[in-house]
Order: C-alpha cells, then sequence, then structure tokens
C-alpha cells in the first residue's frame, strides 16, 4: 500500500541511525521495491548533519564596544553510540591563535547558514563578507565552498571545537553596530526533499542560545546599510575643502596622491550651469610615473571618520574656473568636486609581472597595497553658487 509505504519511509527517517542496519540488510536483499526504498533511506541519511551531536556555543566575552573583537566557540559532541557528520572543518592542524583571512573567511562560510544572530527587537543580523578578490588565498577559499563546503566525522563521544575567530570584526563578520544586546543561535534542518519531513524539521538541532552586549556603538558616520565612503564638499570662511568620509566598519586607506591615472588619484572641481560643465583638475600630473608615487599621501582614516583631500581659497577656485570659460554669473550654476582611485590590489594583479615581486618596479608596489584601500568613484554635494554673495 503506497501510503503505508510512504510513511514506513518517513518513520525510517525520523529514526535515523538506530535503523541504518536493520536498513542495509534490506537494501541487500532481493525485493527491488524494499530494496529501493530502503537504499533511499540511507542515502538521505548519510546527508545528514548533526545526527546525535549535542552543539553548545559560547562567546569569547559578553560584553563589548561596538569595534572590540569577539571570538565564537561552536562545540560538538557526538553523544549517539554512531559516527556523525558536521558541516565544518573540525581538525586543529594548522590552526593557531593567529590565523589568516582565508581560515577566517572559511570558517565563517562554514557556520553563516547554520547561524542566527538577532538583535533583541529580533530583527536579524546577516554576515558580511568584503570583496574577495583583494587575497587570492581568500578567492580560493570561497571557490571552495561553492559547491558545497568540507564535513568531518564525529565518532561516538568524541568533542571537537571549532573557533570562528573575529566573528564580528573579520574580513567575513556580522556587523554590531549599534548598542543592544545580540543573541546568537546555531540552528539546523535537513534539506528533505520531502515535504512532509520538512513542514515538520526532522533532524532538526538547535544550539544553546548565547548573547553578547554591545555597549558602545558605532559613531553614526559609520553606515548601517553598507556604504563605503562619502564624499562632502564645505565652506570655511573663504576657503573651500573636499573631504572623505569613512562610511565603513572598518579602517581604510585613501589615496591622496593625485595625478592622472592610476596609481596616482584623480580629483577634479566640477562647475555645471546652463548646460555648461567645466572641470578643474587638482593636479593635472598625467605624465607622472609610478617612481614618483609618494606612499606618504597614502592615509589610513577610521571608521566613522574623515580626511581632507584637497582645500584652496574660493577666489582662486572661482577664478580657475571663469578662466576654464565658466560663466559665474547669478546663482543658477554649483560646483561640486569628484574623486576616483582605482589603485587596488586588484588593479596591481592586473598589471602582472610589472608590479608584484618585480625588484625594479617602485618599493610600494612590490608587495600587495593595503586590503582596504579605497577603490571607489565618489561625487561630492552641490554647493550653490560659492563666494557669489
Amino acid at each position: 500500500v503506497y501510503e503505508k509505504r510512504q510513511f514506513a519511509t518517513r518513520r525510517l527517517c525520523a529514526i535515523g541511525m538506530p535503523a541504518a542496519a536493520a536498513l542495509r540488510a534490506v537494501a541487500e536483499g532481493n525485493d527491488v521495491e524494499t530494496s529501493l526504498r530502503a537504499g533511499a533511506v540511507l542515502s538521505a541519511l548519510d546527508s545528514l548533519m548533526f545526527a546525535g551531536v549535542d552543539v553548545r556555543l559560547s562567546l569569547s566575552s559578553d560584553r563589548i564596544a561596538w569595534n572590540e573583537s569577539l571570538d565564537l566557540h561552536i562545540t560538538v559532541v557526538d553523544v549517539s553510540p554512531y559516527p556523525a557528520r558536521v558541516p565544518f572543518e573540525t581538525g586543529t592542524a594548522g590552526r593557531t591563535a593567529v590565523i589568516d583571512d582565508a581560515r577566517q573567511v572559511g570558517d565563517m562560510l562554514d557556520v553563516a547558514d547554520l547561524l542566527r544572530v538577532r538583535r533583541a527587537d529580533g530583527t536579524r543580523i546577516e554576515l558580511t563578507v568584503d570583496d574577495i578578490g583583494a587575497d587570492e588565498r581568500v578567492v580560493e577559499a570561497v571557490h571552495a565552498r561553492l559547491n558545497g563546503g568540507p564535513v568531518s566525522a564525529l565518532e561516538p563521544g568524541q568533542k571537537l571545537t571549532l573557533t570562528a575567530r573575529a566573528f564580528n570584526r573579520g574580513w567575513a563578520r556580522y556587523r554590531l553596530l549599534d548598542a543592544d544586546t545580540y543573541a546568537v543561535v546555531l540552528d539546523y534542518s535537513p534539506q528533505w526533499e520531502d515535504d512532509v519531513l520538512a513542514a515538520q524539521r526532522i533532524g532538526r538541532v538547535a544550539s544553546n542560545t548565547v548573547t553578547v552586549t554591545v555597549s558602545k556603538a558605532a559613531p553614526e558616520t559609520v553606515s548601517r546599510h553598507g556604504a563605503e565612503a562619502s564624499l562632502i564638499v564645505e565652506l570655511d570662511g573663504p576657503m573651500i575643502a573636499a573631504k572623505m568620509v569613512n562610511r565603513r566598519d572598518q579602517t581604510v586607506v585613501v589615496n591622496r596622491h593625485f595625478g592622472g591615472s592610476p596609481p596616482f588619484a584623480s580629483g577634479q572641481w566640477v562647475f555645471e550651469g546652463e548646460g555648461a560643465r567645466r572641470e578643474i583638475p587638482v593636479i593635472a600630473a598625467k605624465a607622472a610615473s609610478w617612481d614618483d608615487f609618494d606612499p606618504g599621501l597614502l592615509a589610513s582614516v577610521e571608521p566613522g571618520q574623515s580626511i581632507e583631500l584637497v582645500r584652496l581659497p574660493v577666489k582662486e577656485l572661482l577664478q580657475d574656473l571663469a578662466e576654464a570659460g565658466a560663466v559665474l554669473e547669478g546663482d543658477r550654476w554649483t560646483v561640486h568636486f569628484s574623486y576616483a582611485n582605482l589603485a587596488s590590489r586588484q588593479w596591481q594583479t592586473r598589471q602582472g609581472s610589472a608590479l608584484l615581486g618585480n625588484p625594479k618596479a617602485p618599493e610600494i608596489f612590490r608587495e600587495p597595497l593595503p586590503r582596504l584601500i579605497l577603490s571607489t568613484r565618489q561625487t561630492s554635494n552641490r554647493l550653490v553658487a560659492p563666494g557669489r554673495g
């Protein structure tokens, strides 16, 4: 009877590993129908994770400031008399107190689909992963997980701990930016093809819930929605200045060496009015070579902080615009600043053997540039007829 067979199949899936020995005997039998069904159940059981496993979470601290690093410890114990599988790498080989970025990203990706991180009001915090293209090893770690990550076996009674380091501050992280209490739980449910098993969440395993209180929030200038930076133009008495605000939750490096093409940044004042546009470059040194690049003009900017890119008298800017043909009459025109920096690790890689590892290249470019150098195009706010009244 089909309905009874379906019920039996579901019941055996729910029983799990204790039914495996009997299922194997039937799968090796001569009855085609029962052999196929037993084989299908065994295949489903072989794909289960955390079967018979107790999962416990702990945090390296229960109270932090938003920019203090937090580690998440995931301890798994096979409390059953059967071998079990867990969907991450549990081996200790090569793991040290200081880990590289590829290890951090890999560990976080292995557990991210299982973790539920929520604020006190229930709002879910999603995983943030910085641009993986900045490091070949990170790219490899991510690609290795595109079709499924590592799987480790636990023997009965075996206990192992995986530490997801820099849980909130690493390359891959859960951004805990606001003063609040955040809850973390690991929650696994098998991806059953059978709708009934899926609806009843057969085989679900959930850990304990751990909480951490963020006592000091990130500055309001740090974006809660993933913005990288903001370019702002403002008047300061007789001067006009353009500054870059770091909106990220990580320290970034801003290229302030202006020129024509990478590795130099480009910056220009832009006049717009009555359908006309005029551009005044900060420095028109288009013929500058890589050897002229000044590493001292790569400036670190803390999260939420700003750095001035250029400052000059308003009178001087207006004179330059007028000489370029801008009509500075009335107040139906604006001035803004545009900035672009394309010099990054990816740019270095595209240069091939000309830079990385080349003893003839400028020293700054022989090794990878800072990972979080701001590689971007930005346009500032517009000032209406500055200095004209």
